[in-house]
């Protein structure tokens, strides 16, 4: 195999972008996002509260859990780029499988299934991209593969709205199948992973303490990935719920999640660029504050904001920044792995992955009831700042071993 790839001709950066943007199209933007515009209508049709849903979205972030954890364990002799086309073709069936019943048992296994095949994708086509792009000398698109997850948003966003609710729930999970179809097609441009070299090739050099250094920035990271999953995914789930919570803007709610995909899609680009400026750690640091304010405006604007211009501000901060923290906060992690960055990636995902099962869990229960989702929104907000300040203890680790280094 080692043979086969290391005589292949080499793949035009540019496909291997393209293809890297479609995967996360389809395993993000719709295996997991398509669930949030879908939500009311399914609601609305079988008359389950935010509690339901809330752990109905857990399921998939289970799964999410689950397929990282499985990522990070899996031999390095596996070939990546093949299990990803079958996360890919299985994001695709599971999608599809959603519009057949009215079973909340059924789709709590579907969304299940869902997140493992999403997680899968997500971890071994980044990773297979990210070497292709390295060994091209263009880790400058880096970003651009990340802004798949916001164009997925955004396409699958607007299909249904255009379609709009004329065509029901069902409909809604089989239009967004067929999108993602199209997307797989354009695949076929991830590239072939690079011979792994054997264990302690690359580790042999590091120094102790350096090796202390990166396990805490790691566990750092963790932490910090963690927390942002608990906070970001309230309004990753429920954004299109609490503006039709809105009188005036229930008509056009799920233009809203629109404006989320429109920011994503260029986000993780400027959020990569941001951290070539100001370095990662502080680029990390903004774009959680950044979240946390998005997040939380919805819950203080009103008498301050009209509704209106409160939840598109909201949609842009939120969609601005959500895909630009995994844009850096991946490849930072993967820095401290150089030998198996796949499974640092997997670690960081399953963390992710934990956070996300708790934080729709702990929206439902706080807004079920008829209390609505400010109290939520606020708890998810400052969980983001939590996730900030931790960031800080980092950097700040970091930039005391550099000078330590250094001198």
């Amino acid at each position: 195999m080692a043979d086969r790839v290391a005589n292949a001709p080499a793949l035009p950066a540019i496909r291997i972008v393209a293809a890297g943007i479609a995967a996360l199209a389809v395993a993000m933007g719709i295996g997991r996002f398509a669930f949030t515009p879908l939500l009311p209508p399914m609601q609305a049709a079988l008359g389950f509260g935010n509690d339901v849903a809330g752990w109905l979205a857990s399921a998939n972030h289970a799964g999410y859990l689950a397929g990282a954890l499985a990522a990070a364990w899996l031999p390095a002799a596996w070939p990546r780029r093949v299990v990803a086309w079958w996360g890919l073709l299985g994001v695709i069936a599971l999608t599809t499988a959603m519009a057949a019943s009215e079973s909340l048992a059924v789709w709590f296994v579907l969304r299940f299934l869902t997140g493992i095949a999403s997680a899968v994708v997500l971890v071994f086509a980044t990773a297979t991209v990210l070497d292709g792009l390295r060994r091209q000398g263009r880790t400058d698109l880096a970003g651009v593969h990340f802004g798949g997850v916001g164009l997925g948003i955004a396409l699958s966003g607007t299909l249904l709205a255009v379609l709009g609710q004329g065509i029901g729930w069902r409909g809604g999970w089989v239009a967004v199948a067929v999108l993602g179809l199209g997307l797989v097609a354009i695949c076929r441009g991830l590239p072939p992973a690079s011979p792994v070299p054997p264990a302690g090739t690359a580790g042999a050099a590091v120094s102790a303490p350096a090796d202390r250094a990166h396990r805490q920035a790691t566990w750092v990271l963790i932490g910090a990935y963690f927390l942002e999953g608990v906070g970001y995914i309230v309004t990753g789930t429920f954004l299109v719920a609490i503006a039709r919570g809105e009188a005036s803007l229930a008509p056009y709610a799920g233009w809203f999640w629109v404006v989320v995909g429109l920011a994503g899609a260029p986000s993780a680009l400027l959020w990569t660029m941001a951290g070539r400026v100001i370095g990662p750690w502080r680029a990390l640091m903004l774009a959680y504050g950044v979240q946390a304010l998005g997040i939380v405006l919805p819950a203080v604007a009103p008498g301050l904001l009209p509704a209106s211009a409160a939840f598109v501000v909201s949609s842009l901060l939120f969609g601005g920044t959500f895909m630009g923290i995994t844009a850096l906060l991946l490849p930072l992690g993967a820095t401290v792995a150089p030998v198996r960055p796949d499974r640092v990636m997997a670690l960081l995902t399953a963390s992710f992955g934990l956070g996300q099962i708790l934080g729709p869990i702990a929206a439902g229960q706080i807004s079920a009831g008829g209390r609505g989702f400010a109290p939520a929104l606020i708890a998810a907000a400052g969980t983001i700042a939590l996730g900030c300040a931790l960031l800080g203890v980092g950097w700040r680790a970091a930039r005391h071993w550099r000078q330590r280094a250094g001198s």
